[in-house]
């Protein structure tokens, strides 16, 4: 047999050898001095800030057994953050040569260690629903998720591409968040805690999710409340038929159930189950049939120990080589859709298929298309960008009042779905990941638009325009009702002489005195409702008719314009007839005061006889006695109710007392407030309906008839005339006069009734502030959000916009240091440590009111231990001052001062304002590209990153980069990094 040559052994062997030797030459020659010069002063072994210590690094082996120093020296150096800035700067050369080496040297340290191995993960609350439902198609959630904080109202992820070559969101969305009342998912399922977040704000991570006993109780009784839920049934679980409904008659019981259990089984616990499991839970549904059990409710049975079981609640790392398909399957199901594998993805993993490059990549593609791929949108952005701290967001209301206006629509609730929707769009367009900073476009609804554009109130009301036009109303009915008043007054004279002539002539024919009694007012009802001198017409509401000389009355009223004059002594003169004696009761004549404040004559129903009452108000009601007679149809019954001064009520029927006097208390009716009114509605024994009557005659007097006076009036002595006897006693030609007096009144009555009535400002400024509220109410509840151009740069992004603004500002101050910690946590991955616990907090009461807040923190970060996070982080937050507690712009603060954005990114960009400092991120996307896959890859991964995952980082970051960090190409490459498929 023929020896193998060593020929590429040997060659093998000279190469390593050259490399390390190589290492070590640039270890010396290039790291070793700049640690030296640049660091130990700071890394020492005496004063290892920040736990980094490069004293004791003399050799470039003793380095590569330190790959977690490797990565910090290398991010610290290649993002320019150190050296500091007491110490001169590299050069650029000096930069990328470091750089280069310490990939290098990281790659082969790291390949020199045995990769930790992975532990449990649990699923969380959102993988747990996620699967339960899929596991069972069912149509709706498992229990309510607080923390999905949009939910689409329409189906625009998944809407059929136009002829663009990409995929494009329409003009208007329809979104919500629903994350503060949740809908709910099954009747009587109750979800588990919420899973602790890690520090980054991701809920997935395996060393967060634990199980301790009481959790497992938890989750035992979890799973028989799902499968025992009234809502779970052949109309909510899309397996029902294929797993729940019995077999035909005549089938093969235990061949059924050992069919229809290893599809599922094989779904629940993400791969191919073995006989032992299978017979395990055959032999349980199969004891659970045998002992009386329906098939349904033991396929139940079974179903609900599944969900139980550990092979369901915990995603296991690979132990054999023929698992790693499987491993990855999982790995990729929850990463894009937070749910187990699909029955196509199983299938190719058991195949060996799924880690071939060409259908991986297409996988990934189905995948990205896939309707679960809305879970990803649901979970990674919200927890990336923190965004559940915006519905703590408690403005004070002193400044913000309509911020909590609505308690079941919060302005965070609105504010909270723009960067949800900014990251929606990105992901459909397949755009650029710098979008996320500086974009040209955004979604907002009427809401935040109207935010953005200054202060949300109730429009003021023009107090001064409206005094001045209730003045120049005032004029104009004044002017008016001069006009009429004079024009009465020449009807009166023409009349006067008319009136005496014919008084004369009752006497001559022997007739008794007429009594003086002369009525406020007065109608005849001869064909029409007006009255004959003080201008008090009716105004009928409902339909009426007129029958002999009456007004009748029925389902209808008539009431007066306002008296002019106000009324406390008075007396109410009414003659009419009633249509039958079984109608329910009803007010015949008032005088209706300000709100439900009245004076009535009422005519009522008791046991088939009619009875009167004097109302006024209800708690001033006084019922009289039963009549002694009747009242006829058809006959004409005069009735007469007086008031006096002290409040005393007499009630007279045709002209003779009816009841005793009875004490109701004073009662004043306004002027300008008071109106007469006929057919009152009224609530007797039979119902709210009004009375049906036939008036001939009324008359209201400004003062208290005698008893005298009502007996004259009802005897016929009164020396009142109606306005047709009168006009029949004139000339020709004075008749002509009244008729064209009489008309000049009708047409200056329709002028005054066209002036408008006098507003009172603060009725105004109340209707207009309901008004805007409940206008905001309805803003607050659209679901609508229409994408818009964005042409000022200091708006839009994930950074300068109202909901993490809102959420990084307390209930008085904006928090500048809460920014930058924002900012350097989500776009750079670089948290800072916590403050040390020896720093007091900020002491705002002693502080001068007229500093700034960058005056007021100068003190705070002059604390040594504090200046170096300050340096980094209060940039980054002071160039966000600009945005209030709200997130909207503002030049100065309350006292007066102006607002300084300005400073420096990085130590490199100098910026002055916010627009600037967008621009400077911009000019770092790369920086931003490899923290945001850092943050994507530990989402997926479920972990915390390790040395080696950095040069997973860096190949994702260079390989999107051409195609300027795309957001389906970042997602695409973690999950071809060698990290994920580890």
């Amino acid at each position: 047999m023929r020896k193998p040559s060593i020929g590429p052994i040997v060659v093998l062997c000279v190469f390593v050898a050259t490399t390390f030797e190589t290492q070590a030459d640039d270890f010396d020659t290039v790291l070793k001095p700049l640690l030296a010069q640049h660091c130990i002063k700071c890394h020492g072994d005496q004063d290892a800030n920040g736990d980094v210590d490069f004293q004791s690094i003399e050799h470039s082996e003793q380095l590569l057994t330190q790959p977690e120093l490797i990565v910090r020296a290398l991010e610290a150096i290649d993002t320019g953050a150190m050296p500091p800035e007491t110490e001169s700067a590299l050069t650029p050369d000096t930069r990328a040569t470091s750089v280069a080496l310490l990939k290098t040297m990281l790659r082969q340290s790291s390949g020199s260690v045995t990769p930790e191995r992975l532990p449990l993960q649990r699923l969380n609350r959102f993988q747990y629903n996620n699967a339960v439902r899929d596991l069972f198609r069912l149509n709706r959630d498992v229990f309510a998720l607080p923390e999905k904080l949009m939910t689409r109202h329409d189906d625009y992820l998944h809407a059929s591409k136009d002829s663009s070559p990409r995929a494009t969101l329409p003009q208007t969305v329809q979104v919500a968040s629903h994350s503060l009342s949740p809908e709910p998912g099954l009747s009587d399922v109750k979800p588990f805690p919420k899973d602790l977040r890690a520090e980054h704000g991701f809920d997935n991570q395996a060393d967060q999710l634990t199980l301790s006993p009481l959790l497992l109780d938890t989750f035992l009784k979890l799973s028989v409340s799902i499968v025992e839920s009234s809502d779970f049934n052949s109309e909510t679980v899309g397996i029902w038929n294929e797993f729940f409904l019995p077999p035909d008659a005549g089938a093969d019981v235990t061949q059924v159930i050992r069919m229809r259990l290893s599809r599922f089984l094989r779904l629940a616990f993400r791969g191919p189950v073995d006989d032992e499991t299978l017979n395990r839970y055959s032999t349980y549904a199969i004891e659970r049939t045998n002992d009386g059990l329906s098939f349904t409710d033991a396929m139940k049975k079974v179903a609900s120990a599944a969900l139980s079981s550990p092979l369901f609640l915990y995603r296991s790392p690979a132990v054999i080589d023929q698992e790693r398909q499987l491993e990855l399957a999982s790995r990729l199901s929850f990463f894009l859709w937070s749910s187990c594998p699909d029955d196509e993805l199983l299938t190719l993993a058991e195949n060996g298929k799924l880690s071939d490059p060409d259908v991986l990549n297409d996988t990934i593609t189905r995948m990205l298309n896939d309707r679960r791929i809305e879970r990803f949108l649901d979970s990674f952005p919200t927890q990336w960008m923190q965004l559940e701290n915006v519905l703590a967001a408690t403005p004070d209301p002193s400044i913000y009042k309509y911020f909590n206006f609505d308690p079941d629509a919060s302005a965070s609730l609105q504010m909270v779905l723009e960067p949800l929707l900014l990251f929606d769009t990105v992901f459909v367009e397949d755009r650029s990941i710098t979008d996320f900073i500086a974009p040209s476009f955004g979604y907002r609804s009427q809401f935040l638009s109207n935010w953005y554009a200054g202060k949300i109130q109730p429009p003021m009301v023009d107090r001064q325009k409206i005094i001045a036009n209730n003045e120049q109303n005032d004029l104009q009915r004044q002017a008016f009702q001069t006009s009429i008043s004079s024009a009465r007054s020449d009807i009166n004279k023409l009349l006067a002489p008319v009136r005496e002539r014919l008084l004369q002539a009752r006497k001559l024919q022997g007739q008794p005195a007429p009594v003086e009694l002369h009525p406020f007012a007065a109608w005849s009802f001869d064909g029409d409702l007006k009255e004959s001198v003080r201008g008090l017409d009716l105004v009928a509401h409902g339909e009426i008719e007129f029958q002999d000389g009456m007004v009748k009355l029925q389902s209808s009223f008539l009431q007066s314009l306002p008296l002019p004059i106000d009324l406390k002594a008075k007396t109410l003169e009414v003659w009419f007839q009633l249509d039958n004696l079984d109608q329910p009761g009803g007010g015949l004549m008032g005088i209706q005061g300000p709100g439900d404040f009245f004076d009535t004559i009422v005519i009522g129903e008791r046991k088939n006889r009619h009875w009167i009452s004097g109302s006024n108000n209800f708690a001033r009601t006084k019922d009289f006695p039963d009549s002694p007679e009747e009242i006829a149809t058809n006959e004409t019954v005069q009735l007469v109710m007086v008031y006096t001064e002290d409040g005393t009520t007499t009630l007279y029927r045709n002209g003779r007392p009816y009841g005793l006097p009875f004490q109701k208390g004073e009662a004043t009716f306004p002027r300008e407030q008071s109106s007469v009114l006929f057919g009152l509605r009224h609530v007797p024994g039979g119902g709210n309906r009004y009375l049906s009557v036939r008036i001939d005659q009324a008359k209201l007097y400004d003062r208290a008839l005698t008893a005298e006076e009502v007996a004259a009036a009802a005897a016929g002595l009164s020396a009142f005339f109606s306005d047709a006897e009168l006009t029949a006693a004139l000339t020709s030609s004075q008749q002509e006069k009244k008729l064209q007096l009489t008309e000049a009144i009708a047409q200056t009555e329709v002028a005054l009734g066209n002036v408008p009535a006098n507003i009172d400002p603060n009725n105004e400024q109340r209707m207009a502030t309901r008004a805007f509220e409940e206008d905001l109410k309805q803003q607050l509840r659209s679901r609508d959000f229409h994408r818009i151009e964005i042409q000022d740069s200091r708006q839009g992004g994930i950074i300068t916009n109202a909901a993490v603004m809102s959420m990084t500002s307390g209930p008085t101050r904006t928090h500048p240091v809460a920014r930058g910690v924002w900012v350097i946590e989500v776009l750079f991955n670089d948290p800072p440590p916590p403050p040390p616990n020896d720093v007091p907090p900020l002491n705002e009461e002693s502080l001068a009111k007229d500093l700034t807040i960058r005056e007021q923190f100068a003190a705070h970060r002059e604390h040594s231990s504090c200046a170096g996070c300050h340096t980094k982080l209060d940039p980054l937050g002071f160039a966000l001052e600009n945005f209030d507690i709200g997130g909207r712009w503002r030049d100065t603060y309350d006292n007066g001062r102006d607002v300084d954005s300005g400073g420096s990114l990085f130590r490199k960009h100098e910026f002055s304002d916010v627009a600037e400092f967008k621009v400077s991120l911009q000019s770092e996307s790369r920086r931003f590209a490899k923290a945001f896959t850092e943050h994507m890859l530990r989402f997926a991964l479920a972990r915390e990153l390790r040395p080696s995952d950095a040069l997973a980082v860096d190949k994702v970051v260079t390989d999107t980069q051409d195609e300027g960090f795309r957001l389906q190409s970042i997602i695409r490459q973690v999950v071809l990094s060698s990290s994920f498929q580890q």
